[in-house]
């Protein structure tokens, strides 16, 4: 799955990531996630982390991925 939030603000990604979130708990997924910045993506990271995801972030070409895999536990 795939969430673009690089024309968003970070909080409007963070309600999109939640929901997604929610709807598999107990679901093994795998997200990438498309943010603007460093510090946005730290806080994509911190949020899905403690959700019990592992995360990993790449910058590519002006932008920021982060990859959540795992299996929430909560959110």
């Amino acid at each position: 799955m795939l969430l673009d939030g690089r024309d968003d603000e970070v909080i409007a990604v963070l309600v999109q990531l939640r929901e997604v979130l929610v709807e598999r708990i107990g679901v093994e997924i795998c997200i990438d996630v498309l943010v603007k910045s460093r510090q946005d993506s730290k806080r994509v990271r911190a949020f899905a982390a403690m959700s019990g995801c592992q995360t990993a972030i790449e910058e590519r070409e002006g932008h920021y991925i982060v990859h959540i895999t795992g299996n929430p536990c909560c959110v």
